[in-house]
């Protein structure tokens, strides 16, 4: 069966800065006004009131787009709806499950085909409306008539039939009554429980996001979170405050200011003048405060899992020694050391550290320009190779890494041609196969090897921009899913990647990276984890 999920890079989005102040008080008098004849979260046409009080202020670049995760997987956007709209559970860091909107965790049934729900009662929405049930299988719903994500439920029952506009829902979920359903899938799929706590899976109030249609994200989003979204104004920001009824309890702070700023320098000298809290440190610049103590207690680092890699479109590379011969290519410690500073390491894996399949004895992918050579004179190429390596301009580390390897790849004889195209051409080109190699990085929504594998699979998804088929890869990452056995998984998902990178050589790794940003010190409570989402609800500021 064939997922279509449209060209999903969680963390190829666009990544967000962030400035933290030193000062002590928080609090902001920057109003920011929704968009002519917008409506307030709550559905009620308005101007948000400047925040005050205990505000955090966040510095980000602006999404541009609708702040709904369903159509837009940008991280920027999740880091904003994260704090607005809940999925039924949450994935901690370790990989456990933890209910959100439900009672416990969903009883399954001995063949792994039923989830048994029971919605904690009396949940609110912000626009006052309790949850119910019949709102998690309208989002559901949404999310696979929206097609970006629908991929993620292809499992449950009657998938196919809606997402080809053969059926109006998806006949696997069933409503017992206002808090109680069940969802039925078409074969075990181990994840599962997992990929319901992507933001993604966020639970939507079915008639006010009916009401809003295309302003839904604009001006108007309404969730169970912590906060509400009062206003969100291009160029200028984001506000969202304090939900006093959150069955979490209310939050200890009054509000969230996202405050876009594009530049990275200008974002980190707001955060000197005290005019935000939070800031995402660019690579460019990390080694500037790393290096001041002013700075030793206000930076953090956080290890996303995930990396940066080449990729190649295998119908136009379609020999795999060629493209082992740009893998040996690629000295990636120079990378790390020269471009990313020091904030990088080499990978030994597509998978990372902590995932099911991750080979702690596999060696780290190395540069060996003398046998590049060799594979490509086997190949037929004895006289050298030309390549394009196409990279979105957007990302200036993309493009300073392509740039590197033009340099290093000259010692193998290849003569690598730097394309540089805008957002919009790539994604075009990307889609439709005009890029040869290409620089891209890819993080996990859920804590399993299958969210890091499945752009690849093509019985999945129609975005695999690599083209790449193998039979045998298909046929583990297919088991994969089905196997609940924790050493069985690693067995299959060490081999579907050993082939992948070391015998067909689909995607190059690159490096994986370390996240570092600053924090204002009064702040406390704040939770940013290896899924690279960030959540303010336990947040205070002393």
């Amino acid at each position: 069966m064939m997922k279509k999920l449209g060209a999903v890079l969680l963390s190829c989005a666009l990544a967000f800065s962030l400035t933290a102040c030193g000062g002590s008080g928080s609090s902001t008098d920057a109003a920011s006004t929704p968009a002519a004849g917008s409506e307030a979260a709550g559905g009620e046409a308005s101007e948000s009131a400047p925040l005050s009080g205990k505000v955090v202020r966040v510095a980000a670049v602006d999404p541009q787009v609708a702040l709904d995760p369903m159509q837009y997987t940008y991280s920027i956007v999740m880091k904003i709806t994260d704090n607005v709209a809940e999925s039924l559970v949450t994935t901690l860091d370790d990989g456990s499950i933890e209910p959100t909107l439900l009672t416990k965790r969903p009883e399954v049934s001995e063949d792994g085909l039923t989830y048994s729900f029971e919605l904690i009662p009396d949940v609110k929405f912000h626009n006052g409306e309790t949850l119910k049930a019949s709102d998690v299988k309208y989002s559901f719903e949404r999310l696979v008539k929206l097609v970006k994500m629908a991929s993620l439920l292809q499992y449950v029952e009657g998938y196919d039939a809606l997402y080809n506009g053969e059926a109006d829902e998806l006949s696997g979920i069933t409503v017992q009554d206002d808090t109680h359903f069940t969802i039925q899938l078409s074969q075990p799929y181990a994840p599962f429980e997992s990929v319901l706590s992507t933001a993604y899976c966020a639970i939507y109030p079915e008639a006010a996001c009916t009401e809003a249609g295309d302003d839904w994200g604009f001006g108007t989003l309404i969730g169970t979170g912590a906060f509400k979204m009062d206003s969100y104004t291009n160029g200028v920001g984001v506000n969202l405050s304090a939900f006093a009824d959150y069955h979490g309890g209310a939050p200890k702070i009054d509000g969230v200011e996202y405050k876009f700023i594009e530049d990275v320098n200008t974002q980190m000298l707001e955060y000197q003048k005290g005019n935000v809290d939070f800031v995402e440190l660019d690579t460019a610049i990390y080694p500037v405060y790393a290096s001041n103590p002013e700075f030793s207690e206000q930076m953090h680092s956080l290890q996303p899992v995930g990396g940066y890699s080449m990729g190649f479109n295998t119908k136009t590379i379609s020999d795999p020694k060629v493209r082992e011969a740009l893998s040996l290519s690629i000295d990636r410690q120079a990378i790390c050391d020269s471009i990313l500073h020091g904030t990088a390491t080499v990978p030994n894996s597509y998978l990372c550290k902590g995932l099911i399949g991750w080979d702690e004895s596999a060696p780290a992918y190395e540069y060996n320009p003398q046998r590049a050579k060799e594979l490509l004179a086997e190949a037929g190429y004895p006289d050298g190779y030309d390549v394009r390596v196409t990279v979105n301009t957007k990302y200036a580390s993309n493009v300073a890494i392509a740039t590197a390897f033009q340099a290093q790849a000259k010692e193998a004889g290849i003569n690598v041609n730097v394309e540089q195209v805008d957002s919009a051409a790539w994604s075009d080109m990307k889609s439709s196969g005009g890029v040869d190699c290409y620089i891209a990085n890819w993080y996990v929504d859920y804590n399993d090897p299958d969210s890091m594998l499945y752009s690849y699979m093509d019985s999945r998804t129609d975005s695999n921009s690599s083209f790449w088929h193998n039979a045998e890869f298909k046929e583990l990452t297919e088991k994969g899913v089905q196997t609940t056995d924790e050493a069985e998984r690693q067995e299959i998902y060490q081999r579907a990647e050993y082939i992948m990178t070391r015998e067909d050589f689909a995607v190059a790794p690159l490096y994986n990276e370390t996240k570092y940003y600053v924090l204002n010190p009064a702040i406390t409570g704040f939770e940013m984890g290896s899924t690279y989402r960030m959540f303010w609800k336990n947040a205070d500021i002393q």
